[in-house]
């Protein structure tokens, strides 16, 4: 199947995907302040990028990454972060100085680093939901071939942030939403108890062992 290097959206402007990256950049700012102060770490998680792509034409980091499957307004959503982020947390939580641990089997996950992608996810969802998004956890695995979510040629939309530990490059994080997703998003949510119960549901996010 030709890959479509031009992609766009059927009925999302570019002003509505302005209006969305104001919460993502709201989102960044609140998280790099909530961990670098209750870590005493110099953390920053910045935005850098949205475009629309199809998911074909989506490169992965070929690095170990922790995939989440969000229902987003009861909409498929996938956020993604660097292993490598996620280790250097756990060590600096743990009394480190914020170094990667490394192994020689990469899909072997230390349990401190698989608590702190809990708790990471859990703050952006906590987040997310406060500010009138509709947002469910699904599940995490650690292989991206391991989850269905969209085809290859649906649309999607991209936004990527980089992260910084102590004014070093620390990783990256991703997230993809494809055009229903983003249509609820700028409908805004309705008032209804099916609203509030998908808003109120408890988010067990233990990583799969896959």
């Amino acid at each position: 199947m030709a890959k479509d290097s031009k992609a766009t959206f059927t009925d999302i402007s570019e002003e509505d995907l302005t209006s969305l990256m104001e919460i993502f950049k709201s989102l960044s700012l609140t998280i790099s302040s909530f961990i670098s102060s209750e870590f005493k770490l110099k953390f920053l998680l910045s935005y850098t990028e949205h475009e629309c792509k199809q998911f074909q034409d989506i490169s992965f980091n070929d690095n170990p990454s922790i995939y989440n499957e969000l229902k987003w307004f009861s909409k498929p959503a996938l956020l993604y972060a660097d292993r490598s982020f996620i280790s250097r947390l756990a060590n600096r939580i743990l009394g480190g100085d914020g170094v990667a641990e490394t192994v020689e089997d990469s899909d072997t996950w230390f349990f401190s680093e698989e608590c702190v992608a809990n708790e990471f996810l859990d703050l952006i969802l906590d987040y997310l939901n406060t500010h009138n998004q509709l947002i469910q956890f699904e599940k995490s695995v650690k292989d991206i071939g391991y989850l269905h979510i969209y085809y290859p040629e649906d649309v999607l939309l991209s936004v990527t942030f980089k992260i910084e530990f102590d004014g070093e490059e620390g990783g990256s994080m991703g997230i993809l939403m494809g055009e229903s997703a983003l249509k609820e998003y700028i409908k805004g949510p309705q008032e209804s108890d099916t609203s509030n119960d998908i808003s109120n549901e408890s988010t067990d996010t233990n990583i799969e062992d896959t």
